[in-house]
């Protein structure tokens, strides 16, 4: 529990140095839980909520809550899924970001995940379609995420703690200039207990052109259910 408020510490530090920036968009705070709860070795259900704020955690950007089924497949690294999300974005409408305004947003979404074993290196790749009814309509969107875990210390140590997590993600939109955007992640991973984790990053978010947001990002892992009796199913590396 210590080394899990030490993380909350850091985050916080860093959030609050963020805030005295003069500007807001430069650097921004994400909080984010994936929880796993396993109803057996082949069906899961993954919960989420993450809340994002302009200039560290104060000044809210956008919540969200979400819910999907996954299925497992028994002989290959493979899962499936489809789910349903929520959204309450607050975007600024001017440059001098004074005024904002309320945007809700409802998805359903079908994803696809690969697993890749390099050594003790997991390479994670997650396909996403989502539908999305938003304000300004309909829209479909296609999502590509590579999620690299490497653990870090030596070799000998077989339940590495800590791991360096590297991820990208692609994602392209049905209109007439498909490009949504590119988010590029880097940072560490820390397993607390046997279905607890934790993980803080850095996140910019390359909206084509000039647009750019920097996140600091804390991710909390957690594993119940099913899974808790597995030792090889706990904290395991889902991407968010």
């Amino acid at each position: 529990m210590k080394k899990l408020l030490l993380f909350f510490a850091c985050l916080l530090l860093l959030a609050t140095s963020a805030q005295a920036q003069k500007n807001r968009a430069a650097y921004n705070g994400w909080l984010q839980y994936t929880g796993t709860y396993s109803l057996n070795e082949r069906f899961d259900i993954n919960l989420g909520a993450q809340y994002r704020a302009y200039s560290g955690l104060t000044d809210k950007r956008l919540l969200l809550g979400l819910v999907n089924l996954q299925y497992n497949l028994k002989n290959l690294p493979l899962s499936v899924g489809a789910g349903y999300m929520y959204l309450q974005l607050q975007p600024y409408t001017t440059a001098d970001q004074v005024e904002k305004f309320d945007n809700r947003e409802n998805r359903l979404y079908q994803q696809l995940i690969a697993t890749q074993k390099f050594n003790r290196a997991r390479l994670i790749h997650r396909y996403r379609i989502e539908e999305r009814w938003t304000a300004a309509g309909f829209r479909l969107r296609f999502r590509y995420l590579a999620s690299l875990r490497l653990p870090l210390g030596p070799k000998s140590d077989l339940n590495p703690k800590w791991y360096l997590a590297l991820k990208d993600e692609i994602r392209i939109s049905d209109q007439p200039n498909p490009f949504d955007s590119n988010r590029v992640w880097g940072g560490v991973g820390r397993i607390f207990t046997k279905n607890l984790g934790g993980e803080l990053l850095w996140m910019t978010q390359f909206d084509g052109g000039q647009n750019r947001s920097n996140y600091v990002a804390f991710i909390l892992r957690h594993d119940f259910g099913w899974s808790a009796d597995h030792p090889e199913r706990r904290v395991r590396f889902l991407p968010q």
